[in-house]
């Protein structure tokens, strides 16, 4: 599966890699001739007193110096390309993987281990694809070319070799063992520090705030501690690997002298066979100790190309579907049941039905529900039980594109990026013009807000926002709404911490967005739910109550409860503010 994923992203490269490989083997067959070219000097021109013999020999030995740089370069230069461009495939290919993934996915994750996957592994690949694949081809070709060559000269001197591979095949067998599990726990505490130093940074403000700096750094320090130790880990495989390979060739050329010493005598062998056999050695144990150099470098490309790959084969989770969905419609959920994972359900046979231009509330304690509804309806996770559907059609058979279009969700604190303000409107709409950002501001009533900023709307927010207000960055929400035009609004509602002007601008702003549209609001204050058309009220995962303020309160049931309680603990009289009572800054 790996091979199959990697040879798809490598396959426009084949031409590059066919350059390189043609010119490694052309390489090693130069590595490998040089011996032979000893051996034929000394047995015909030095023992069979032919002076051409010598002059061949070391004009064909000038001609290979010459041609292995040209043909190492070559090899370098198309690897290092095609190493590039596959580097450059895989992480678009990741990229584009990662913004496929559902909502579960990414709260399942942490950001830091992502991170870490786009970063850490990638850059760990550049150096396997650039310099250890083409080490590791180019040395177990030699290898193998040079174990041949051996054989073909002299198959009964060849089994002098024997002696070195009981010591060589155990310490490789040991090193393989060992050295993998190590090199994928290096990868894994990679991850873990570049989780908590990305946490750190995200909330250094609370860090400092709560005096949490020496707690963030102990953190820290130990998952930096763990990378330290798991690369101590590493390097005590590699220390124990090499000894052996210097062990091994030692007893192979000493078994290679006494045996070609007595072959000679009995006229099995020539001196230059016997010459070429001790200088094969190097090119037989060479790529051996060269490979268990690279080997490290090896398992952690390997280590991190397993753990991209897992993540390429992530499934997704709530698939595309291929419908339209139409203009307007009425939303309706029927019979949802739903879970976490293996958790208990969150929501228990829910059902009910907006209408198009209502405002419904959905008003419920903490943990009851209510945010689970509202990712439904916007799909970001898939019912296992009854179905949610606008305009009579199931959303999980809508485009996504259609499905944005006519639903967009707007959460308690918009989340901006780095650029200007107009090129966060423009998120909803990336081909508006700035006359339609600036229409859509206007719509919200906020374009006089932003005009006052040095550079109006083209001021730049910097990251995450942190140049705005609050109040500023979900303005800059709702404009995107209002610029995408959508027919239901899911808003989970977030101006209970807000002062009371920019209170103010944010509601006449939302009244402006919601004219005409469907809304769903996740009330965290209940007068919220009065001005709205219906209020759900959800308890431990059920619809227990629907209808208008009025018609709840009139029933003494579970809202008139929470209504009267509500009422009772926030009198007006208490004050807490210039024009400002302790009821709105309940939640």
């Amino acid at each position: 599966m790996i091979a199959g994923k990697i040879w798809s992203i490598l396959r426009p490269q084949r031409g590059l890699l066919a350059v390189a490989a043609t010119s490694i083997v052309c390489s090693q067959l130069v590595t490998v001739a040089g011996p032979w070219l000893v051996k034929y000097a000394i047995d015909h021109g030095i023992r069979g007193h032919d002076p051409g013999a010598i002059d061949r020999a070391a004009l064909a030995f000038v001609g290979l110096l010459v041609v292995r740089p040209i043909l190492e370069r070559v090899t370098v230069l198309a690897s290092a390309r095609a190493g590039e461009r596959f580097l450059g495939d895989l992480r678009v290919r990741l990229y584009e993987h990662l913004q496929r993934l559902s909502i579960p996915f990414f709260e399942r994750e942490k950001a830091g281990v992502l991170m870490a996957r786009l970063t850490a592994d990638v850059q760990s690949l550049t150096t396997f694809v650039r310099q250890v694949l083409v080490e590791v081809v180019g040395n177990a070709l030699l290898l193998v070319v040079t174990i041949g060559t051996l054989i073909w000269l002299s198959p009964l001197l060849s089994l002098a070799l024997v002696v070195s591979l009981p010591i060589l095949v155990g310490s490789a067998w040991n090193y393989q063992r060992r050295s993998k599990p190590a090199y994928l726990r290096v990868r894994d505490r990679v991850a873990d520090t570049l989780t908590s130093l990305q946490e750190g940074l995200a909330g250094m403000r609370v860090v400092q705030s709560f005096a949490h700096e020496r707690e963030q750094f102990d953190g820290y320090r130990t998952r930096s501690l763990a990378l330290v130790g798991a690369w101590r880990e590493a390097s005590l495989v590699n220390i124990s690997f090499f000894p052996t390979i210097a062990l091994s060739q030692a007893l192979a050329a000493g078994a290679v002298l006494v045996v070609g010493g007595e072959l000679y005598r009995h006229g099995k062998v020539s001196i230059g066979t016997v010459a070429a056999f001790v200088l094969y050695l190097s090119s037989l144990f060479d790529p051996v100790g060269r490979l268990g150099d690279w080997f490290s470098e090896l398992q952690s490309g390997r280590a991190a190309l397993a753990k991209i790959v897992r993540l390429l084969e992530t499934p997704i989770e709530v698939v595309e579907g291929a419908t339209e969905l139409p203009a307007e419609g009425t939303i309706s959920v029927e019979g949802v049941t739903f879970a976490y994972g293996d958790g208990e359900p969150v929501l228990r046979d829910v059902t009910l039905e907006v209408r198009p231009g209502e405002h419904l509330a959905l008003v419920g304690a903490t943990g009851a529900g209510k945010s689970t509804l509202a990712k439904l309806l916007t799909r970001a996770y898939d019912p296992p039980a009854g179905r949610v559907a606008f305009g009579g059609v199931d959303l999980r058979e809508a485009s996504f594109a259609s499905l944005r279009r006519r639903i967009a969700f707007l959460p308690q604190e918009g989340h901006l990026f780095s650029g200007t303000i107009a090129d966060n409107v423009r998120l909803a709409r990336p081909a508006a013009t700035d006359e339609d950002v600036v229409a859509a501001l206007r719509r919200i009533g906020a374009v006089e807000r932003f005009a006052r900023l040095p550079q109006g709307i083209e001021t730049d927010v910097q990251t995450r926002g942190v140049r705005l207000s609050s109040g500023e960055r979900q303005l800059v929400g709702l404009a995107r709404v209002a610029l995408a035009d959508p027919a239901v609004i899911v808003l989970d509602e977030a101006t209970s911490s807000l002062d009371p002007r920019t209170e103010a601008d944010v509601e006449r702003a939302l009244a402006a967005v919601a004219a005409g549209r469907t809304v769903v609001t996740i009330a965290h204050r209940l007068s919220t739910a009065e001005r709205a058309d219906r209020v759900a009220v959800i308890e431990r995962g059920r619809l227990v109550e629907i209808a208008s303020h009025e018609e709840l309160v009139a029933r003494r049931g579970r809202y008139a409860a929470l209504w009267a309680s509500w009422q009772a603990g926030l009198e007006p009289a208490a004050s807490t503010g210039p024009g400002r009572t302790r009821r709105d800054w309940t939640t």
